[in-house]
C-alpha cells in the first residue's frame, strides 16, 4: 500500500515535501534546492528589461540627434518621443518588476491612442487637402508620418517583451498586483476620441463657418476653404477669437490667419 504525508507535521514547526526517493526534506532544505531556479527566473527578467531598455535608449538618443539636426536645419521641432523613450530606457535599465509594469501600461496607453489617431484623422481634413499636401510638400507629411510610425513600432515591439513569462512572473513573486491591460488601452483609445471629437464641434460650429466665410472674401473663388483651428479668449469686453483657415487648390496651399472679436 502507498502512504500518504501531509505537508505538516502535528506538533513541529517545520514543514516536509515527499521526495521521488521517498525521503523526508524540510522546508529549508527544500528552498535551498530551488535557489538555482529562481536565480534563473531573476536572470532571465533582468535580461529582458535591460534589453528593452537598451533598445529604448538607443531609440531616444538617435531621435534626439535627428531633433538636434532638424532644429538646426529648419527650425523648431518638439522633442517628445526621444524624451520618453530615453526616460523609459533608464527606468528600466535601473528598475525590477514594478518599472516593466508600468512602462507596459505606458506602451499600451500610447499604442492604443496612436491607432486611435491613424483611424480618425481622416475624419477631420478632407482627403483632397490631404494628398495635396503629400504633393506639394511631401517632406512636412513625411515628418508627421515618420513620428506617428516611430512611436507605433516602438511600442508595438515593448509592450508584448514586457508581457513574457519571466516578467510576469516577476511581478507575482515580487507581490505587485497587475491590473488589465485593457484599462489603459481603452483609456488611449478614449482620451484621443474625446479630445477629436471636442475639435470636430469646435470646427463645425457658428464661429467656424464665419471663419471660412472671411477667409473666401479675401482669397475668393479659386480655392477650396478647411478650418484647421479656431480658439477664443475673453478680453474683458468680449472675446477675441482667432481662427486658421487652409485654403488649397492644384498649384498651392496656403494659410489665412484671421482675428476677430465679439461681444
Amino acid at each position: 500500500m502507498l502512504a500518504t504525508v501531509s505537508p505538516t507535521l502535528t506538533g513541529r514547526g517545520d514543514r516536509y515535501i515527499l521526495t521521488k526517493v521517498g525521503q523526508l526534506r524540510t522546508y529549508p532544505e527544500n528552498a535551498r534546492c530551488y535557489l538555482p531556479i529562481r536565480r534563473i527566473l531573476n536572470d532571465m527578467h533582468s535580461q529582458i528589461l535591460k534589453r528593452a531598455g537598451a533598445v529604448l535608449l538607443a531609440v531616444g538618443i538617435i531621435d534626439g540627434i535627428v531633433t538636434i539636426v532638424r532644429l538646426a536645419v529648419a527650425g523648431p521641432w518638439p522633442a517628445v518621443l526621444d524624451s520618453v523613450a530615453v526616460g523609459a530606457g533608464i527606468v528600466l535599465l535601473r528598475g525590477g518588476p514594478r518599472a516593466a509594469l508600468w512602462i507596459r501600461t505606458l506602451a499600451v496607453f500610447l499604442l492604443a491612442a496612436c491607432i486611435m489617431l491613424v483611424i480618425a484623422a481622416p475624419l477631420f481634413q478632407p482627403l483632397d487637402l490631404t494628398i495635396t499636401e503629400i504633393r506639394l510638400d511631401p517632406a512636412a507629411f513625411a515628418d508627421k508620418a515618420a513620428s506617428v510610425i516611430a512611436v507605433l513600432c516602438m511600442t508595438l515591439w515593448i509592450t508584448p517583451r514586457l508581457g513574457q513569462p519571466p516578467i510576469r512572473d516577476a511581478i507575482m513573486r515580487a507581490g505587485i498586483t497587475r491590473w488589465d491591460m485593457a484599462i489603459p488601452a481603452q483609456a488611449g483609445a478614449g482620451i484621443v476620441a474625446l479630445a477629436g471629437l471636442l475639435l470636430w464641434l469646435t470646427l463645425h460650429g457658428q464661429s467656424g463657418e464665419l471663419a471660412t466665410s472671411l477667409a473666401l472674401q479675401q482669397l475668393g473663388p479659386d480655392y477650396r476653404y478647411h478650418l484647421s483651428w479656431i480658439s477664443s479668449a475673453n478680453n474683458g469686453h468680449g472675446a477675441t477669437v482667432t481662427g486658421v483657415v487652409t485654403a488649397w487648390n492644384e498649384k498651392e496651399l496656403r494659410k489665412v490667419l484671421l482675428h476677430w472679436e465679439t461681444r
